[in-house]
């Protein structure tokens, strides 16, 4: 397994919504497809980013996995169970992490039958299909909310370059490098959402947070 954990020091402003900075959690999957028969297709969680502001120390605290063979996915899996247990009290933030990471992290616990002993956690999902103005994706989002990113990877890099990390190639390495590279270009921007969001939305409401239970099946 790959891991990186950092700690930046930064200053943000809570523009977002009535509550603690502390309790927003920004969580982002990668994952890539795998060709079970010839026309059928299964995601497999490859990478894991987390991320948010340590109430005692104010820094931004950075997490980033990824795997580094198939066998690995399903330990990685079970970590990140265990931290959306430890932090089931907190505000998960993300860009249509209902449709796609927490659809295709259930659609995993299931297929490994794990048993996530997990509350419903509070989501928030910054996606709004009624906002033509980003539909860029979550890219789109930051240009939006003039957040100046010089991207230099293309999310693409990692559906096409997984299967060469997870077989062992000779530059497994150093592509493993460019996709942690490519996670932490947008983590460590997350919190900027929160900074700018006044400049473009109203805050939100809290009581419009969406609920998310992971129903699985208890073997």
């Amino acid at each position: 397994m790959w891991k990186k954990e950092l700690c930046l020091e930064t200053q943000f402003i809570n523009n977002f919504y009535q509550g603690p900075l502390h309790s927003l959690v920004f969580i982002d999957l990668e994952f890539f497809p795998v060709y079970i028969t010839p026309n059928k297709v299964q995601q497999r969680i490859f990478g894991y980013t987390i991320t948010r502001i340590l109430e005692s120390t104010d820094s931004q605290y950075i997490k980033i996995q990824l795997i580094e063979n198939h066998r690995e996915e399903k330990y990685l899996i079970k970590e990140i169970i265990n931290d959306l247990k430890l932090l089931q009290d907190k505000i998960f933030v993300g860009f249509n992490i209902i449709n796609s990471d927490l659809y295709c992290l259930t659609k995993r616990i299931r297929s490994l039958r794990l048993k996530p002993d997990i509350s419903p956690l509070t989501i928030l999902d910054l996606y709004d299909p009624k906002q033509s103005r980003y539909r860029g994706g979550l890219n789109g989002l930051f240009e939006y909310l003039d957040i100046n990113i010089d991207k230099q990877i293309n999310g693409l890099y990692i559906r096409r370059n997984a299967k060469r990390v997870l077989s062992q190639k000779d530059n497994s390495s150093e592509i493993i490098n460019r996709i942690y590279e490519y996670c932490l270009e947008d983590a460590k921007n997350y919190f900027y959402i929160v900074s700018n969001w006044k400049q473009k939305f109203p805050p939100l409401d809290p009581n419009t947070f969406l609920q998310y239970e992971f129903k699985v099946k208890r073997y």
